[in-house]
């Protein structure tokens, strides 16, 4: 459902999904190779973790097929052809349904926890205007769990300086459906559920 949806209505993010059976690492070298002369940007990974960079990590022990799309600038776009903000990537399972789960992820790297506040805020930002922009084109619906997953791949959990009130978690989940969570890793349980 959800991958069908995409092909409908964002064709060229459905041309650069890629399908895993595994763990999944998704890293960002964007800050980490702006000096140097070949750049690159967020890259996931699947079994095995990247070697030279902390990452943000979904643990398929079930090893459930799960799509992952990496944005770009061209993943949303205004009618001027300027690109709105966005999280970097989403997974859902392969075979989703309308009680899949769907996961947005974006990545803040930083090592100073003063910082935290700033970064969190603006990562989890992003994470809902992506979410919007899906959840507006009906790629996914209301039953569907929708994970918005803010990582500091950098720091150890749970993240200082910035918390989310229980309450503000439990009013998401129940209003919208929505799982907001700070962690640098989750797991995925079944195509309906995942831990963080």
């Amino acid at each position: 459902m959800i991958k069908r949806n995409i092909r409908n209505r964002f064709n060229n993010q459905y041309n650069t999904l890629s399908k895993y059976s595994s763990n999944i690492y998704v890293a960002d070298y964007t800050e980490a190779t702006k000096n140097q002369p070949i750049k690159r940007g967020v890259e996931i990974f699947c079994p095995n973790p990247p070697a030279d960079i902390n990452y943000f990590s979904i643990t398929n022990p079930k090893k459930i097929t799960t799509i992952g799309i990496i944005f770009d600038n061209n993943s949303f776009v205004y009618s001027d052809g300027s690109s709105k903000s966005q999280c970097e990537s989403v997974f859902f399972p392969d075979n989703s349904n309308n009680k899949s789960w769907i996961l947005f992820c974006e990545l803040k790297y930083s090592n100073k926890t003063h910082n935290n506040r700033r970064n969190l805020q603006k990562a989890i930002k992003q994470l809902y205007k992506t979410r919007y922009y899906y959840f507006q084109e009906s790629i996914f619906g209301e039953e569907n769990i929708c994970y918005l997953i803010a990582s500091l791949p950098l720091q150890t959990e749970p993240f200082l300086n910035f918390s989310l009130s229980p309450a503000y978690l439990r009013k998401l989940k129940r209003k919208r459906n929505i799982v907001l969570r700070l962690s640098n890793n989750v797991e995925i349980l079944s195509d309906e559920i995942i831990i963080t």
